[in-house]
C-alpha cells in the first residue's frame, strides 16, 4: 500500500507507532489532495474537448492554457451564498458530503496503476468499487426529495429508474469478468489477461459495460435525472455554492475511476511491452479511455426516458445474462 511507501521514510526519522500515525495521516493527504486534482485536470480537459468540437477556444485567460479556470470557478463556488429555505435540511446537505465521501473511497481502493498501489487495501476491491459506483447515485433520489422541488423530485425518480436499470448490467458484467479471471481482485483480473485482453473474448461485453457505467454515473448523453432542457437541472436545482461544487468533484471523479475499471477489466490494466513501465502502460491507457468517453457527450443527443429505459432492460441485460452464461459455460463445462 501507499502507507507502507510512506512507513518506509517516515520510520528512518521517529518511532514504530509514530511513524504509523504520519504514514497514515500523509496517505490519507495524499488522497485528498488527488481527490481534488481529478476534477480540476479532467475537468479542464473535458472543456477544452468541447470548445474544440464546437469550433471556440474554451478556457484560455486563467493559468496557462486556461489550466486555473476550474480552481478559480472553485473559489467562486466558495463564495456564494445558500438561498434555499423550504428544504429538508439534513437530507439536503447530507447529499453531497456522501457523494464526495464516496469518491473518496474509490481513489482510496482502487490500484493507481500497480498490483498494490492503492491507499486502502480491501479483499474483493473490484466489488467495493461496484458498490461505492452504484451505490452513489442512489443519493440522487435523496437529493430529489429533500430538496423539496418538483424539479428535483422528478429527477429523482428519473434517477432511481435509470440506476435501477443498468446497474444490473453493469453488475453483471463485472461477475463475468471476475469468474472468467477466477477472483474478484484486480491483480487477479490483471493477471488473467497476460495472454490475451478480455476485450477480445467479449466485445460486446465491452460496450455493454461502457454504456451501463456512463448511464449509471449519469454521464452525458445519460443525464437524464438532470436534463436541464426538461428539468432545469433535475435534482440539482436547489443546490448552489459548495455543495454544487460537492458534486462537481463527484461526478469528474467516478468518471476518471470508470476509465480505470474498463482499463482493468478489459484492456489488460497495466499490462504491456517492456518498453514503458507497467503504470505508465496503465495511466496512457486511462487517458485514452477517458478521452473518448468525454466525446459522446458533445456529439450524441439525448434520449428519452422510456427508450433509454427500454434499451437497457430489453438489450443490455439480456446480453448481460447471455455472457454470465457463456463465461459459467467455459468455467464448468
Amino acid at each position: 500500500m501507499i502507507v507502507d511507501i510512506f512507513l518506509g521514510y517516515v520510520s528512518m526519522f521517529v518511532g514504530e507507532p509514530i511513524a504509523y500515525i504520519i504514514s497514515l495521516l500523509l496517505a490519507f493527504i495524499a488522497a485528498l489532495i488527488l481527490t481534488g486534482f481529478i476534477p480540476i485536470f479532467v475537468g479542464w480537459v473535458d472543456r477544452k474537448l468541447s470548445a474544440r468540437i464546437q469550433s471556440r477556444y474554451g478556457p484560455v485567460y486563467v493559468g496557462p492554457f486556461g489550466l486555473l479556470q476550474n480552481v478559480a470557478d472553485a473559489i467562486k463556488l466558495l463564495g456564494k451564498s445558500f438561498l434555499t429555505t423550504d428544504v429538508d435540511w439534513l437530507v439536503f446537505n447530507f447529499v453531497p458530503i456522501a457523494m464526495t465521501t464516496a469518491s473518496f473511497l474509490m481513489i482510496s481502493i482502487i490500484p493507481l496503476g500497480l498490483p498494490g498501489f492503492s491507499f486502502i487495501s480491501v479483499p474483493f476491491d473490484a466489488i467495493f468499487i461496484y458498490v461505492l459506483v452504484a451505490v452513489t447515485p442512489l443519493f440522487v433520489l435523496l437529493a430529489g426529495w429533500g430538496s423539496n422541488n418538483k424539479y428535483s423530485m422528478i429527477g429523482g425518480f428519473r434517477g432511481a429508474a435509470q440506476i435501477a436499470t443498468y446497474e444490473l448490467t453493469f453488475l453483471l458484467s463485472i461477475i463475468s469478468i471476475s469468474m472468467l479471471a477466477g477472483g474478484y481482485n484486480f491483480s487477479t483480473i490483471v493477471t488473467g489477461q497476460s495472454k490475451l485482453w478480455y476485450i477480445a473474448y467479449f466485445p460486446l461485453t465491452f460496450l455493454a459495460f461502457v454504456v451501463a457505467s456512463q448511464a449509471t454515473i449519469e454521464r452525458e448523453p445519460f443525464d437524464l435525472p438532470e436534463a436541464s432542457q426538461e428539468l432545469q437541472a433535475g435534482w440539482e436545482i436547489e443546490y448552489g455554492g459548495i455543495k454544487y461544487g460537492l458534486f462537481f468533484v463527484s461526478d469528474y471523479v467516478r468518471l476518471t475511476v470508470i476509465s480505470m475499471l474498463i482499463v482493468y477489466f478489459f484492456l489488460g490494466g497495466w499490462l504491456g511491452p517492456s518498453i514503458l513501465p507497467a503504470i505508465v502502460w496503465f495511466w496512457l491507457k486511462t487517458a485514452v479511455v477517458l478521452f473518448l468517453l468525454m466525446v459522446p457527450r458533445w456529439v450524441l443527443g439525448r434520449p428519452r426516458i422510456d427508450q433509454l429505459l427500454r434499451f437497457g432492460w430489453n438489450w443490455l441485460l439480456p446480453l448481460a445474462v447471455f455472457n454470465l452464461l457463456i463465461v459459467g459455460a467455459l468455467i464448468f463445462v
